[in-house]
């Protein structure tokens, strides 16, 4: 007989599997709700047994189905147009989940890649604040005789650079950040009381390096008034007679005061430096 030269499938493979199943024809046919020869006629790929290719294709999906068989290995994957949708859809689910995969896989890479970019960047950011890990020196926080809302510094870092103090008329920053700030610091009774635990460095300074672009002002115990307008990532010496009070955002804030960092927290926008650890009138 001649083969069926509109429907391309491979029947030959529900054969094989059928007897490797161990499952006679007639038990397919009696599944399947057919008879032997459309059976048959599915396996050997005859023209005959059904009135048209679309009730030939429902059955081959249903025969496969029945075997639990891959469709993809009866369809074939260059598909002529005559393949019913049904079929079509099969195959596309099978080549949707493969692709689904992929795509989870290459998003999966891209997310490892970037940590790592991020990881080397924060890396050179380290390097680059010249920070070395090995004189930082952590200690039980200790105070003055404080009050509980005061809190102490933490963390000594002995070698940070000195950077000469220079006046607001010589800063480099957004000038509109001057005319926005309004210094308060000499009238506010919402202050935060720092003091050193052991001295690194003298008290006649602080440090401080802005991570976004601020306006902050600073007083000594002199009187002495001064306004700086510094941009991102500046850094900045002050020089004075502590103890300072000092108006900045602490958010966007390093403070160094006496070799060690001062432990801000998100509402400390008022502060005072104490150099020593008796307390002093404000």
């Amino acid at each position: 007989m001649k083969k069926n030269k509109s429907l391309i499938y491979n029947g030959k493979a529900l054969l094989k599997e059928r007897k490797k199943q161990k499952i006679s024809i007639t038990d397919i046919a009696l599944r399947l709700t057919l008879n032997e020869d459309q059976v048959q006629s599915i396996e050997e790929n005859l023209q005959n047994g059904f009135i048209n290719d679309h009730f030939r294709e429902l059955s081959i999906k249903r025969y496969a189905k029945l075997l639990a068989f891959p469709i993809r290995k009866i369809i074939p994957e260059n598909l002529n147009n005559n393949i019913e949708p049904t079929i079509l859809d099969d195959v596309k689910r099978l080549d949707i989940k493969k692709n689904l995969f992929a795509i989870l896989f290459v998003l999966f890479l891209f997310f490892i890649v970037v940590i790592l970019i991020f990881n080397q960047a924060g890396d050179k950011h380290a390097q680059s604040s010249n920070i070395n890990s090995e004189d930082v020196v952590n200690l039980s926080p200790q105070t003055y005789e404080a009050d509980d809302h005061e809190m102490p510094i933490i963390l000594d870092e002995k070698y940070l650079p000195v950077i000469p103090t220079k006046d607001t008329e010589g800063s480099s920053g957004d000038s509109k950040l001057v005319l926005d700030f309004i210094c308060t610091i000499d009238t506010t009774d919402n202050i935060t009381n720092f003091s050193t635990k052991n001295p690194e460095k003298p008290s006649n300074y602080f440090h401080i390096i802005t991570s976004e672009a601020q306006t902050f002002c600073a007083i000594d115990s002199k009187n002495i008034l001064k306004t700086y307008n510094l941009a991102k990532g500046e850094r900045l010496t002050h020089k004075g007679t502590a103890p300072f009070k000092i108006q900045l955002d602490p958010i966007i804030s390093e403070l160094y005061f006496e070799g060690w960092k001062v432990q801000l927290q998100s509402d400390d926008f008022f502060i005072k430096l104490h150099p020593d650890r008796i307390k002093k009138q404000d």
